[in-house]
């Protein structure tokens, strides 16, 4: 796909033709700590998050961070346990449009376990599931394995003109297409994954991912 991952770029005049908006900024999770109902320690648990775990936040409270939850409610982490990146994942629509946007969506569910062959964030999902699932909200009937979906859409050869919603398609342990993620921009994408236990973020600079990557639609 020409330029590797570390070089994504925005194309002159591209956004000219585009609204965006702000779902949030990333942020990692750097020691287990609690997920909570209210920027609280004494507040109920909604669950516990391990390390390496990527989290949508949209707004800071003291010493608490709001963070996205699955239902689109906030939940409040505490700001120690947390390294913030500063990716600001911002999607685009030409004006005009209702912004409920494939990003949006995708991101509501993380945390979702993971389960082969499964179809519904609920009672778990696998890969090439989670991509379907997401793009049939947005009224797109997708096949369901990664390898057909891969033939469906239009094809980005090149890093720099990926966006957020785009499909990416990997070749990890096989000889064909064998995982399927969303791209949210700036290099990161989400995806259920097996080595994740369930939909997550992670970035295309990961070895794993940049020498799997071989194909990307719209």
């Amino acid at each position: 796909m020409g330029q590797t991952p570390n070089q994504l770029s925005a194309r002159n005049g591209t956004r000219q033709q585009y609204q965006e908006y702000r779902l949030g900024t990333l942020v990692l999770v750097k020691t287990a700590t609690n997920i909570h109902q209210a920027p609280d320690a004494r507040s109920p648990v909604y669950w516990r998050i391990q390390p390496r775990y990527y989290l949508m936040m949209r707004e800071q409270r003291g010493a608490w961070c709001g963070v996205l939850m699955q239902n689109g409610a906030i939940g409040w982490v505490p700001k120690r346990a947390l390294q913030i990146t500063p990716y600001e994942v911002v999607y685009t629509l030409p004006h005009g449009v209702d912004p409920n946007y494939v990003t949006r969506l995708a991101m509501q569910y993380l945390g979702a376990r993971y389960r082969w062959g499964g179809n519904h964030p609920q009672t778990g999902i696998d890969c090439s599931g989670f991509v379907k699932f997401i793009y049939e909200q947005m009224g797109v009937q997708l096949p369901r394995r990664a390898r057909d979906q891969a033939l469906v859409g239009t094809p980005i050869t090149r890093f720099e003109d990926l966006r957020p919603g785009d499909r990416l398609y990997f070749r990890i342990k096989e000889n064909y297409i064998d995982h399927t993620g969303i791209y949210i921009g700036d290099g990161y994408f989400i995806h259920s994954a097996r080595s994740r236990r369930g939909v997550a973020i992670d970035h295309l600079s990961h070895p794993t991912y940049r020498n799997s990557l071989v194909a990307a639609r719209r």
